[in-house]
């Protein structure tokens, strides 16, 4: 590449980052606060209250009842932050809301009293605004409430926005204008059941922002996940994409200058490789990893159609991804036929290269866990997507687990993500069919067992 042509590619770059940043200022002028990040902290900001209405109706905020912050990390969970009502012992009590670093929660059955419970986010405003303050990118899900998830939203304790959350695998997107406020006007967001009896489960997302007399913010943005057939970038629980527009454009940089021959496509499984490992036994091939984590299939495909394959010398790609998919209830058969678009777009982007489509590893403490069901059915239709001479499946789940089934905390800590004996028994299992794929070049001749921890 010549200087030429080095500095249009960076300055689009530039240019795109610049365009990107601009949008949400353009759009909202400014992010006063953000119920996600209000949700990762151990004290809720200034500001914030997290709470639920225990003695009384929505409407008599007099009588809400705080939820406590606790940091909690189980025996082979990640640390999360959850928000709910200690009981004696120290433990969340099953019949007061929960709120999780991740924006999930739950509200509990109503009691025979017939009042609904609700959580409810409270923000009080610090100062007067200026200009007008959007409810904006406000993102519930409801995964499985048939009845529905309600949601409410007031103005001082005054009902501005009321609706019904239906049971679907993508959020319900919602956006209010609340005028100009004053300092200690207080903006509150209740989720709770639809249905007296029913237990309210879903994720909520959004965020308040000013915006110029005059001007509307943008339509809200979809921050969980988009559907199967809506290729995008995963966005930032703000509302923005740069941070992830940016790791691509990086991404794509490297391809252009290692000029690999084999590449690793996938979610954040596929980004944990140690890289020393795949140079230790595929350095030959210049191997390059583009794995993000949270990663779906849609994602996957938007960022394909920005990699430039077709400018390597690309002799195979190994592909792994769905797992996200799968644990936001998509249908196997849609997940499978997202991965066949995958594979037809690296076959016109390098038709010279062969596809290894890697089945989708188990989750939970084994390989027979009910919730592999899923998993399972989803790999049936991927090992369908092999011909044999241009398109590979694998299946290198088993080797994760031990003879009677069981996945140890030593490969999986966490159930999802595979550590460093993971990756060894990942590379023993996988190494002799991608080998056979690359076309022969020398290789220290050392098994995977002997690589250091």
């Amino acid at each position: 590449m010549n200087p030429l042509q080095r500095f249009q590619k960076y300055s689009r770059f530039a240019v795109l980052l610049l365009t990107a940043a601009l949008v949400n200022t353009e759009a909202h002028c400014e992010v006063i606060a953000s119920f996600w990040q209000m949700a990762i902290t151990d004290n809720a900001p200034e500001g914030w209250r997290v709470a639920w209405n225990p003695d009384g109706p929505l409407e008599d905020m007099a009588k809400y009842s705080d939820l406590s912050a606790v940091k909690s990390k189980k025996p082979g969970e990640r640390r999360v932050m959850q928000r709910g009502v200690l009981d004696g012992n120290g433990a969340f009590r099953d019949d007061a809301p929960t709120l999780s670093s991740n924006g999930v929660g739950h509200v509990p059955e109503s009691p025979a009293d017939g009042q609904k419970r609700y959580l409810i986010a409270s923000y009080t405003m610090p100062r007067d605004s200026v200009g007008s303050v959007w409810i904006n990118d406000g993102n519930i899900q409801n995964k499985n409430v048939a009845a529905g998830v309600e949601l409410k939203i007031f103005l001082n304790g005054v009902l501005v926005k009321d609706l019904t959350a239906s049971m679907a695998r993508v959020p319900t997107l919602f956006q209010q204008a609340l005028g100009p406020l004053k300092k200690g006007d207080k903006v509150s967001v209740a989720v709770g059941p639809a249905k007296l009896g029913e237990r309210a489960t879903g994720a909520l997302r959004y965020t308040l922002e000013e915006s110029p007399d005059g001007k509307s913010p943008a339509p809200p943005q979809n921050t969980f996940h988009l559907p199967i057939d809506a290729y995008g970038p995963q966005y930032d629980p703000d509302g923005t994409c740069a941070v992830y527009e940016a790791k691509q454009a990086a991404f794509n940089e490297t391809l252009l200058a290692r000029k690999p021959e084999l590449v690793f496509l996938g979610d954040s499984i596929t980004s944990r490789w140690p890289q020393e490992l795949l140079e230790k036994h595929f350095g030959a091939y210049r191997p390059v990893n583009l794995g993000v984590g949270g990663d779906r299939v849609q994602n996957v495909i938007w960022r394909l159609q920005r990699t430039s394959l077709e400018a390597t010398p690309l002799k195979a790609l190994v592909l792994l991804i769905g797992t996200n998919n799968v644990s936001s209830a998509f249908p196997p058969e849609e997940t499978a036929g997202g991965i066949q678009k995958l594979v037809k777009m690296v076959e016109e982007k390098a038709p010279e290269a062969k596809i290894l489509i890697l089945g989708v590893f188990p989750r939970g403490p084994a390989i027979h866990d009910p919730r592999n069901a899923s998993v399972d059915a989803l790999n049936a239709k991927l090992k369908d997507l092999a011909d044999d001479k241009k398109v590979f499946y694998l299946d290198v789940g088993p080797s994760l687990a031990e003879s009677d089934g069981s996945i140890s905390l030593e490969v999986m800590p966490d159930k999802l993500h595979v550590a460093l004996p993971g990756f060894l028994r990942w590379m023993d299992a996988m190494k002799p069919t991608l080998q056979s794929l690359l076309p022969d070049r020398p290789q220290e001749k050392k098994t995977s067992q002997q690589d250091p921890g």
